[in-house]
């Protein structure tokens, strides 16, 4: 039986195994801390800082899909702090995302949406231009919308971790950072791409099939 540790997130007390991250002992006790770039299925770079929390003598906010929980730890996920540092990073994502959710595909069951909605700011305080790039053939069945993308990086890791393809990456730096693909054929010849769209957090991965067909809430 795997050691246990005790942890108290937002007042409730839960136990759990030991080495579990405050993100996933968080959901044990009905919590969902916002985040883009943690998948179960595949390794957490901590990148996109969407899942700060405030821990009790901890010195900074920590990032909640990395850091493990310990024995008598007090976590605190809907604190002021907590929530404003969410709020904070919710607003850069915001600088460069554009007003597409109309025509977007992921409209309705959009992890920026909600996460704006129950956590963002109500008036944004962006003035400068947004950053284009237009749309991209990825090859397959994928297209590549690069203004929406979050780069949270789950595609690339989807890629080369459990497609075992390298076929995606990013290039260039700073807030020019894109994902793009290695080869000229893009993802043609790979067996499981498809799956990098149902795990795109926002709407910058879309099925070439499905485009414009449907409304999520026209489906059950």
């Amino acid at each position: 039986m795997a050691d246990m540790v005790n942890v108290t997130i937002d007042g409730n007390e839960v136990s759990v195994p030991k080495g579990t991250t405050i993100l996933e002992a968080a959901k044990r006790v009905g919590t969902e801390v916002p985040h883009y770039c943690y998948h179960p299925g595949m390794s957490s770079p901590a990148m996109c800082r969407l899942c700060l929390v405030e821990v009790e003598g901890a010195p900074k906010p920590m990032p909640g899909c990395v850091t493990t929980v310990m024995d008598g730890q007090v976590v605190h996920t809907q604190s002021d702090q907590a929530l404003k540092n969410r709020r904070g990073v919710l607003e850069f994502y915001l600088v460069n995302h554009p007003l597409d959710c109309p025509i977007c595909d992921m409209s309705g069951e959009c992890n920026l949406q909600d996460y704006v909605h129950a956590e963002g700011r109500e008036q944004g305080r962006g003035v400068e231009p947004k950053r284009v790039f237009g749309r991209d053939d990825f090859g397959g069945d994928v297209l590549f919308y690069g203004d929406r993308c979050v780069m949270c990086t789950r595609c690339v890791r989807f890629m080369s971790e459990v497609e075992q393809d390298h076929r995606l990456t990013v290039v260039e730096r700073g807030n020019r950072s894109v994902i793009d693909t290695f080869f000229e054929e893009g993802l043609d010849g790979t067996d499981w791409h498809g799956n990098i769209v149902d795990i795109c957090p926002v709407g910058a991965l879309v099925s070439k099939d499905f485009l414009h067909k449907a409304r999520a809430w026209d489906l059950s």
